[in-house]
């Protein structure tokens, strides 16, 4: 799968400036194409096409994680809001 989000995409994106993250933020990328996918059901190596609205949840996710990622008590097992809203119209019927 190529390149679908970069790092700088990301950086730009939750405005960081330093390198020192780096490693945590490929982490958060690739965290966040795996749950589009498995949120959607279908994979980009079988037909889903990654389109804007798909890659703008996928920032959303990302800069969401980055900003939370100290909260280890909440309850955080459902999507935030504005990522699941882009990403629900794509969704295969049937999955949960």
């Amino acid at each position: 799968m190529a390149e679908l989000i970069t790092l700088e995409e990301v950086k730009l994106h939750c405005r960081i400036d330093g390198d020192d993250e780096n490693a945590l933020i490929n982490g958060y990328i690739v965290a966040a194409l795996e749950i589009c996918q498995k949120h959607i059901g279908r994979r980009f190596d079988d037909g889903l096409e990654f389109n804007p609205a798909l890659k703008v949840g996928c920032l959303l996710l990302v800069g969401h994680w980055y900003e939370h990622r100290e909260i280890a008590a909440e309850k955080t097992s459902e999507l935030p809001f504005s990522t699941s809203s882009l990403w629900n119209y794509y969704r295969e019927p049937g999955v949960y």
